[in-house]
């Protein structure tokens, strides 16, 4: 039995790519699946451990920084560094649906 743990705020999902790097590491193309103030979850094509420093940058905006949080399988929660602000938030979530929608 797996004990998760609590989310801190409600995810949007998201169908879109943001670029990944992991500390030390290249910068790959990654899928995003979803977005919350506080953290995602998305696809890294390379093998990345709970605690990894890692960075995302999103369309039109500055590094964000985060650790990875839980991994499953392909899949990976990150949690930021700095949760957004909730104006930010809804920016940047209209941003990332109309290229979702595009995708």
């Amino acid at each position: 039995m797996r004990i998760m743990e609590p989310r801190q705020g409600n995810r949007v999902p998201l169908n879109c790519d943001v670029d990944f790097k992991r500390h030390g590491d290249s910068r790959y193309r990654v899928e995003l699946f979803d977005l919350s103030p506080q953290g995602c979850c998305l696809s890294p094509p390379i093998r990345v451990d709970k605690g990894d420093t890692i960075s995302l940058r999103l369309p039109d905006l500055a590094a964000i920084h985060g650790q990875i949080a839980w991994v499953h399988g392909w899949k990976a929660g990150v949690q930021f560094d700095q949760p957004f602000h909730p104006a930010v938030f809804s920016q940047i979530i209209g941003r990332l649906g109309a290229l979702s929608a595009t995708s």
